[in-house]
């Protein structure tokens, strides 16, 4: 069974890795892994997160049939292909069936309840695609990783993304620069709030100043153990926090390179970019620190004016 929309990746002499070719296969899977885990094993300092105030906690009530409903209806029928094969045009019809989709929505709030993330869900294939515009394709950075997920897996995700967004914007945690992969925060917002800081600029005869900058390799080098102390700072429900913690434990990846697949990797950092859950986990992640470098910048004792907008893994600093 062929993908829809199957695109073979460019003629490429060689992927260097350290300075060595990939030469063969095991080579090259070797190399992929390493680079998009690079983080594993690498220490943190969580120390500042002791000044960020715990918010308040919001009661998580059962997931409702609505909410699957919304959800689904916004997905592409044309969307590339899980491990499962699934499509989402095969899931809308199953979920039009009220008692299957009763029984999905009971599976989804025991899941919460328990803690618990199967197995089959922890098992991701990671596309390697160019990025666009590149002038070399040699290394494994100039991809990127776009994680297929089985399509009910998808589904769930998508509504405890959406779900916790509603609750971290509610009880305060993420910051409201906060711009992409946020509901109802959009690229118009970007651009008044932009642009009210350059009027009051002219108002005061001064000039703004920016500087764009990008985190590189942002999302597989994402620390889980980070990720759930800024989960436990958001106050969410125990039993979500217990959901997460095995979410990302025991996970397994497996890398394809045109037709050609890996073996399975153990992973244990990265939030995989093309699940729906990375733009508000990443948002998560990053909430502490935008919040620590406000901090910093008031109480400063020279009195700068300096702010901050974030797009997940790249921004603006203004002036």
């Amino acid at each position: 069974m062929n993908w829809v929309r199957k695109k073979s990746l460019l003629a490429i002499e060689a992927i260097y890795h350290k300075g060595q070719p990939c030469n063969n296969f095991e080579v090259l899977w070797n190399a992929l892994h390493s680079s998009y885990n690079s983080a594993k094993n690498r220490a943190i300092n969580t120390r500042f997160l002791d000044s960020i105030n715990q918010c308040d906690n919001i009661e998580r009530p059962p997931f409702t049939d609505q909410e699957f409903l919304d959800v689904i209806d916004k997905c592409s029928n044309a969307s590339s292909l899980g491990p499962d094969h699934v499509t989402w045009r095969h899931l809308k019809l199953l979920i039009s069936d009220k008692t299957c989709l009763s029984k999905i929505i009971n599976i989804t709030n025991v899941y919460i309840i328990v803690g618990y993330w199967p197995d089959q869900f922890k098992k991701l294939t990671l596309v390697v695609i160019p990025k666009p515009n590149k002038a070399l394709y040699n290394t494994p950075k100039a991809f990127r990783p776009i994680v297929l997920l089985n399509i009910l897996g998808k589904l769930i995700e998508k509504v405890i993304s959406y779900r916790l967004q509603f609750h971290l914007s509610a009880n305060g945690f993420l910051d409201p620069n906060q711009l992409k992969g946020i509901r109802q925060q959009s690229t118009i917002d970007a651009g008044m709030y932009l642009m009210h800081l350059i009027c009051t600029g002219w108002a005061k005869e001064c000039y703004t100043s920016i500087i764009a900058f990008n985190i590189a390799q942002f999302f597989p080098l994402l620390n889980h153990e980070f990720l759930s102390l800024c989960l436990t700072k958001a106050s969410l429900n125990t039993n979500v926090l217990k959901f997460f913690r095995d979410y990302y434990s025991n996970r397994s990846t497996t890398y394809t390179w045109n037709n050609f697949t890996s073996q399975k990797f153990a992973t244990s950092v990265e939030v995989g970019q093309g699940s729906a859950l990375s733009p508000i986990l990443s948002a998560i992640y990053l909430a502490p620190i935008i919040k620590t470098f406000k901090k910093r910048i008031k109480n400063l004792k020279e009195k700068i004016h300096i702010d901050i907008l974030s797009f997940v893994d790249n921004g603006l600093l203004i002036s």
